[in-house]
């Protein structure tokens, strides 16, 4: 068998996006050629993910998809989906193979059982590989705070971090080699990285001064972890972006209480206060899960209430979704699955009111850009710091630079402007 070529889709959150590019440059390196997802191609990765139900049932379906399309691709379904659904997953997926969190690392060798022989191995490795204009590194893996939803510990194992000095190392070289100039630090819980005592924000500082990128951007941070260190060495950083995404969960102590987490609203509030004081204005994200058992009518208000009275930018919405072998799956109260319909489409309205209303407050006022493309009209799209999106014209705009400009309109989110007054290369 002479098979060279292989397609990635992922599926799920950052940490897996940046699973997936160190997986496509081993494979690259090993000598393999990379195809679009959805092209003909010998063999087919997907990257899943089993958080919820429908994460789950997404990459099944995908794996199906491939299957029927193209009948003697060789499919492999890799990650949290394959560690925890096991053999019974794989034959419902109709996958050739399954890979878990370590066998999908060393895939370019396991295949080579399978009679795989690519082309000759590239000499050197190389760096992650994306499609993007801003690159995920990953810092950190596993959570032990065990939630009672989350099944994450399961499929991750216990919280372990990458060397600082090996994370410095891939960051250079996606800016040297690759030309990136955002970076993304992500994990399954990255206020919990220590690097033989380097913590997170010691770690940011490092990646500050030791490397050439431009924008630093995190992932999300639970509180009780590395929240204040992290929003002190933000208020004053050059690089870092004014963006924290806190999860939430719930308004409701009695909800937070039987989740398991670790904090209380009056706690969040505390936070949040603690970095608009430190930082000044910042995007807030919070991601928000609705319908937990035991979460009524008035445990529901209270969350709704709560996430209105703060200054969030950016909330990811949930419908809670059992998992087989978590306490919540057990729990009495479980909410109906029409009525977790309801109060996810009343939060998603709500968080599209409180993100317009966000996006307002920076007409006229100075926001920097990662412009992602460009059209022919000549107007470049991207991301500010806050986490916006934005559309401006200007004089030759280029993909994968950084424009500052004070935008003169917001059209619902979208910050719109002309007229750039400097680079950041200038």
């Amino acid at each position: 068998m002479n098979a060279t070529t292989v397609a990635f889709k992922t599926v799920g959150c950052r940490l897996n996006q940046a699973e997936t590019a160190r997986m496509r440059a081993a494979f690259e390196s090993a000598g393999f050629s990379v195809t679009p997802f959805g092209a003909i191609c010998d063999i087919c990765i997907i990257h899943g993910c089993t958080v919820t139900a429908k994460a789950e049932k997404d990459s099944l379906r995908l794996a199906r998809l491939i299957k029927r399309r193209f009948p003697s691709a060789f499919v492999i379904l890799a990650g949290c989906v394959a560690e925890i659904g096991g053999e019974p997953l794989r034959k419902t997926a109709g996958a050739d193979l399954l890979a878990g969190q370590t066998d999908k690392f060393i895939l370019p060798a396991l295949l080579a059982r399978h009679g795989f022989q690519p082309a000759p191995p590239v000499k050197k490795s190389l760096p992650p590989r994306f499609d993007t204009t801003r690159a995920i590194v990953k810092i950190q893996d596993g959570c032990e705070f065990r939630c009672a939803y989350c099944i994450v510990p399961d499929a991750r194992g216990r919280s372990r971090s990458r060397p600082a000095g090996e994370i410095l190392v891939e960051i250079n070289r996606l800016v040297h080699e690759s030309g990136f100039r955002e970076i993304v630090l992500t994990g399954a819980n990255i206020g919990c990285y220590n690097d033989d005592g380097t913590s997170l924000a010691d770690l940011l500082e490092q990646v500050e001064t030791r490397t050439s990128v431009e924008r630093i951007r995190l992932s999300s941070i639970e509180l009780t972890t590395a929240e204040r260190p992290v929003i002190e060495f933000m208020a004053s950083s050059k690089k870092l972006c004014r963006f924290l995404h806190l999860p939430l969960q719930s308004g409701s102590d009695a909800v937070l209480s039987a989740m398991g987490r670790h904090y209380t609203t009056r706690g969040y509030l505390d936070t949040v206060a603690y970095a608009l004081n430190k930082i000044g204005p910042l995007g807030l994200g919070a991601d928000v899960l609705a319908g937990f058992p035991g979460e009524d009518a008035a445990a529901f208000a209270e969350t709704e209430r709560f996430i209105d009275r703060l200054p969030f930018s950016n909330l990811h919405i949930f419908a809670y979704s059992p998992r087989p072998g978590t306490p919540a799956a057990g729990m009495s109260g479980q909410v109906t699955a029409s009525e977790k319909k309801r109060r996810v489409a009343r939060l998603i309205a709500l968080g599209k009111h409180k993100r317009a209303e966000f996006a307002r407050q920076w007409i006229g006022r100075d926001v920097c850009i990662l412009i992602e493309s460009v059209d022919a009209s000549g107007w470049g799209t991207g991301w500010t710091g806050e986490y916006l999106p934005a559309r401006l014209r200007g004089h030759d705009l280029q993909a994968n630079t950084i424009i500052g400009f004070k935008p003169e309109a917001a059209r619902g989110d979208l910050l719109i402007g002309t007229a750039p007054f400097r680079t950041a290369d200038e």
